[in-house]
């Protein structure tokens, strides 16, 4: 437990991910609190007119989400906001969320003040952040997160310019990955607080290992084209007459549902491969403890937590090089990396893995205890460090002043 107990107001939007607004945020606050600090945190939810019309899941989170709540015991305030799509994004960034936020903030810190502000994901909530933290004058930390940073740090391309400022005047910046961070470290100059701190897993939540069928293959994600639900398709397709026994699960929904259900009917691996849809989060983590193997090789992967449950949960888990997850897995040693939709090098990995399963029982559990080192104790261990650091700086240069 920390010595100095710290008061954060938390920053996040709300999403639409079956939490209280944003999964892993919450997982974060949760252990905060734990170490004995407090935990406040603003949602705002996204409201654009004829909502209901235009956007019927975003107007249903809406309407089911009250004003405020306690959950887990911290408290969770939900203003509503303006959202104006890309076009307002890129015109307005986050001041209808500080906008709506402000009120709120400034009540509270009033009562009893802030310590800091942290914001997560970088352009509409690190903006709306930003503004909050220099109206309360305390610090500002954020985390960003995966498509924050791929969607607009790109490669070769020159960033928005509040987006750049936005990453250099963060007090603290925290990146789930190295890979995020490479993105977004260049701009951030030199005197802020720069840090990779990966998100965790719930240990509580992950079943421990359960007799299966041998060779069970599971992907889990959103059926999208980035997520190369396809490619791990046609990787088992190949080995499907060679390995009668073996299965494939893939778990998600999405815009490609149609499209691998009839390529599934046309390679007549009906019995052999299931669509499950979407399922509760503790399903999914039983159906993992079941499997053999977890393969998702996809690109635009900032950190990939889905792998780290599976490989908690005992799975031999495949991912892509060049992504967020490469922090984790290391190829050959407690997993695999294979390019990104690669078939030929995931049937590969799936032929070896089924052909010699005894030759992958050092690396299964090595995979095992990697992943279950990245606790959410961990992560607000390290994220309250950083927090006390920022603290501290912040008291100096006052001090100097």
């Amino acid at each position: 437990m920390a010595e100095k107990k710290l008061r954060i107001l938390m920053m996040i939007h709300r999403q639409a991910d079956n939490s209280p607004y944003c999964f892993y945020v919450h997982e974060q606050a949760k252990a905060l609190c734990a170490r004995g600090h407090e935990v406040v945190v603003i949602s705002c939810v996204g409201v654009t007119p004829m909502m209901g019309r235009l956007r019927p899941g975003q107007a249903r989170v809406a309407e089911a989400t009250p004003k405020e709540a306690v959950v887990d015991g911290i408290a969770v305030y939900y203003p509503r906001c303006l959202t104006l799509g890309n076009a307002g994004e890129r015109l307005l960034g986050g001041r209808p969320m500080a906008r709506a936020a402000m009120p709120i903030a400034r009540r509270l810190h009033g009562e009893r003040p802030f310590d800091l502000v942290h914001a997560h994901m970088l352009p509409r909530d690190g903006h709306a952040g930003l503004i909050v933290a220099r109206a309360l004058g305390v610090p500002m930390a954020l985390t960003v997160h995966g498509t924050d940073i791929f969607h607009y740090f790109i490669p070769g391309k020159a960033p928005w310019a509040r987006n750049v400022r936005i990453a250099r005047e963060a007090d603290a910046l925290m990146a789930v990955s190295s890979l995020l961070l490479s993105h977004v470290a260049p701009y951030r100059g030199e005197g802020g607080i720069t840090r990779v701190v990966p998100n965790g897993v719930d240990l509580s939540l992950v079943p421990e290992k359960t007799p299966n069928t041998p060779r069970a293959v599971i992907s889990v994600g959103t059926l999208k084209k980035r997520k190369c639900m396809d490619r791990t398709l046609e990787a088992f397709a190949r080995l499907a007459d060679e390995y009668p026994d073996a299965t494939l699960t893939i778990v998600g929904i999405g815009e490609m549902e149609a499209q691998l259900s009839a390529r599934i009917s046309e390679l007549g691996l009906q019995k052999r491969v299931t669509l499950t849809g979407g399922l509760a989060h503790e399903e999914v983590l039983r159906r993992m403890a079941q499997s053999d193997l977890f393969v998702l090789p996809s690109w635009g992967e900032g950190y990939g937590i889905v792998y780290i449950e599976a490989m908690a949960a005992g799975c031999i888990a495949v991912g892509a090089t060049g992504e967020g997850i490469e922090d984790t897995i290391t190829d050959g040693e407690n997993g695999f990396l294979v390019p990104a939709g690669d078939i030929e090098a995931t049937e590969r990995v799936m032929r070896e893995v089924f052909a010699h399963p005894e030759r992958y029982a050092a690396l299964r559990e090595r995979g095992r205890q990697a992943a279950r080192e990245l606790t959410w104790a961990r992560n607000a261990q390290t994220v309250e460090a950083i927090d006390l650091e920022l603290i501290g700086r912040r008291q100096h240069a006052q001090a100097r002043h």
